[in-house]
């Protein structure tokens, strides 16, 4: 399990790399360990999504009749859709690894967008932390949660288009992969599982 410094290392290399600096991978570690390690991020990011689903279950009772419950299975509903959102476009990226002739960055690319994903999960836990702190903050909640998607798209893409050493189509695909799949398979398993106020 990384400790705090290494984190604090491998988040300077993912901000360099935003900023277009390559040294940022001296601060990353893309080897076969490299990657499995960087996997931790989901555990460094449990807090944050913990805040995102207490959120969740508070909008889903708000919108429920009185008397309905959301105890753990609920949690633990929004705690394997995350899990599958995070693994599914990671699987989708390494099958079309060979076929799109990315296979050298394919490393590079699991470890940064594992690592990218702490501090953007953190980011979307304000507004949903406010929205549980002041419920009538309700519409600025939602804006705030808006930007941060889309400033947090826009991180991703220039992350990837960094390591893809600058080819546009080839990062845009990549983002495409890494944030859409898991859009539409977490809105199919949320009906799909019943975490949709009726």
């Amino acid at each position: 399990m990384p400790q705090l410094e290494e984190i604090s290392l491998y988040l300077k290399g993912i901000w360099l790399l935003l900023t277009g600096d390559q040294r940022g991978f001296d601060y990353l570690d893309n080897s076969a360990a490299g990657v499995i390690r960087s996997f931790a991020a989901i555990l460094w990011s449990l807090p944050a999504m913990a805040v995102i689903w207490a959120s969740t279950r508070y909008y889903y009772l708000s919108n429920m009749p009185e008397g309905t419950s959301a105890g753990l299975p609920f949690i633990l509903k929004l705690m394997t859709i995350d899990l599958i959102s995070w693994i599914v476009p990671i699987a989708l990226i390494a099958a079309l690894a060979k076929p799109l002739a990315f296979g050298e960055l394919l490393a590079d690319v699991i470890v940064t967008t594992n690592w990218i994903s702490v501090p953007l999960l953190y980011a979307a836990a304000v507004p949903a932390a406010l929205s549980l702190m002041v419920p009538a903050s309700g519409d600025f909640a939602a804006l705030l949660s808006l930007i941060v998607m889309m400033v947090s798209i826009a991180a991703v893409f220039m992350l990837l288009k960094t390591i893809t050493g600058k080819h546009t189509l080839l990062a845009f695909t990549l983002t495409a992969l890494y944030l859409l799949p898991p859009l539409m398979a977490g809105e199919w398993l949320r009906d799909a599982l019943g975490l949709f106020p009726v």
